[in-house]
């Protein structure tokens, strides 16, 4: 099975500078009549730290509150020249990548196209792409009269929990061209592969030793319980238990503390799929966790079951019994 992406990009800043009498200023720039070719790139690093499967990506515009998603690709000539540069860099280095313009298209409720609801569009997209990987990617475009240039900003993120994986920056330099495909690869190529090969090692890690997530279990107020109550059949202690508990569903993990009325676990290594090979997304997680402390029952009466409610905050899990 191959790994999953996401790319988003900026919309176009276009900018025009002038003397003070409104004419263009006379600058060397490199000869205007042909854009030298890009250098070449060497192929991202294969060695064995690298999954034998990548990531796919999807190549996903920035865009800013209010803006429709799909218009500020379809309306931006651009921002689709961007798009389908940096989509073919990832093409040519073996990454599978998916087509935004088709996600968006295939949405059925067209007023979460825009403003309030845009963060959990974003999400919407995330998710129901099945990406591993969100690959956001914002550019901007300048012309003036010592030459036009690209500036190009890419940032990895894992898709079930937005963690940063890999950023970098890159620019074309200024070139007296409007070519903006030639001046995106320009600026994009020589920062893939670093871009590329930080991203994919750290991915590595999460699908090998899980991603990162954190997890705070308290008691509500007025609660009789504490973490010392004895819970189950076997008469452990509530905080305990639910140490057994997630070292029997974390790869690894850390306790930062346990006092009388909460445990706090600091670090969870959590796969990234579930044993059916399905996304095993925050949300998901914290059901199963959720799931286990509404089966608890404290040992002296065993009639009296925990009551649970869970929150979740991007990568922490909050769970409060009663």
């Amino acid at each position: 099975m191959r790994p999953t992406l996401f790319l988003f990009a900026l919309g176009s800043a276009l900018t025009l500078s002038l003397t003070a009498s409104g004419q263009r200023r006379a600058a060397k720039a490199p000869d205007p009549a042909t854009l030298p070719p890009t250098p070449a790139v060497a192929p991202a690093d294969t060695s064995r730290n690298q999954l034998a499967t990548r990531p796919t990506i999807m190549v996903f515009p920035f865009f800013r509150e209010g803006q429709n998603l799909r218009q500020v690709v379809e309306d931006d000539a651009n921002n689709r020249v961007v798009m389908a540069k940096v989509k073919e860099a990832f093409d040519k280095r073996g990454y599978s990548t998916l087509d935004y313009l088709s996600k968006v298209r295939n949405l059925n409720v067209s007023d979460v196209l825009t403003g309030d609801t845009k963060s959990d569009l974003k999400s919407q997209l995330i998710q129901s792409s099945g990406a591993d990987i969100c690959v956001e990617v914002e550019y901007r475009y300048t012309e003036s009269p010592t030459g036009n240039e690209v500036s190009v900003v890419l940032n990895a993120y894992e898709s079930s929990t937005s963690s940063s994986l890999s950023n970098k920056v890159g620019s074309s330099g200024k070139f007296y061209s409007q070519d903006v495909a030639k001046l995106t690869s320009r600026a994009a190529d020589p920062i893939l592969d670093d871009f590329l090969n930080v991203m994919q090692q750290k991915f590595t890690d999460i699908v090998q030793n899980g991603r990162y997530l954190s997890l705070e279990v308290g008691l509500a107020e007025g609660s009789d319980l504490t973490m010392n109550t004895e819970v189950g059949a076997d008469g452990l202690a509530l905080s305990d238990a639910l140490e057994v508990w997630i070292g029997e569903h974390t790869k690894s993990y850390h306790i930062l503390g346990v006092s009388a009325l909460k445990t706090t676990f600091d670090v969870l290594r959590v796969p990234r799929l579930d044993p059916q090979g399905r996304p095993l997304t925050t949300t998901r997680y914290a059901l199963d966790i959720l799931r286990f402390c509404n089966s608890l029952y404290t040992t002296k009466k065993p009639d009296r079951k925990l009551k649970t409610s869970r929150l979740v905050k991007g990568n922490t899990i909050f769970i409060t019994l009663q």
